[in-house]
C-alpha cells in the first residue's frame, strides 16, 4: 500500500463517522473534494494503488544532479596534480594532463558501483 493510501484511509474513516456530507467535511478541513472522492472510490472498491506515480531517479541522475563542491589545494601537492574526493571518501589522483571525458566516465562508473 502506498503512503498516500495510508494517509487517506483514516481521513475517509473519519468522514464516515462524522455524519457530514463529503463537501462539508472537506470544506471544514481544507481538503480538495475531488481528491477526497477519488480516494474514497479507490479505497471502498478495494482498488488500493500499489505503485509509485514517478520512478525514483537513477544513481546516474542523482550523481549528475549533485551540486558543485569546493576545491581545496593540498599543501605539498605537486603543482598541476588533482585529487577528486568521491562521495564515499575515496580519492582519485589525476595528473596535470587528463582526459576529462574519461574521468567523467570513471567517476560515474565508480559511483554507480557503490
Amino acid at each position: 500500500m502506498t503512503e498516500r493510501a495510508k494517509y487517506w484511509q483514516p481521513i475517509i474513516a473519519d468522514w464516515s463517522a462524522s455524519g457530514l456530507s463529503q463537501a462539508e467535511y472537506c470544506r471544514q478541513r481544507d481538503i480538495d473534494v475531488g481528491n477526497f472522492r477519488w480516494w474514497k472510490r479507490q479505497l471502498s472498491a478495494g482498488k488500493i494503488p500499489n505503485r509509485r506515480l514517478a520512478k525514483p531517479p537513477s544513481k546516474r541522475a542523482r550523481y549528475l544532479a549533485q551540486s558543485f563542491v569546493e576545491v581545496k589545494t593540498v599543501p605539498g601537492a605537486l603543482s598541476g596534480d588533482y585529487e577528486v574526493v568521491l562521495s564515499d571518501g575515496r580519492v582519485l589522483r589525476l595528473p596535470r594532463a587528463f582526459d576529462a571525458e574519461a574521468v567523467t566516465r570513471l567517476i560515474a562508473a565508480v559511483e554507480a558501483a557503490c
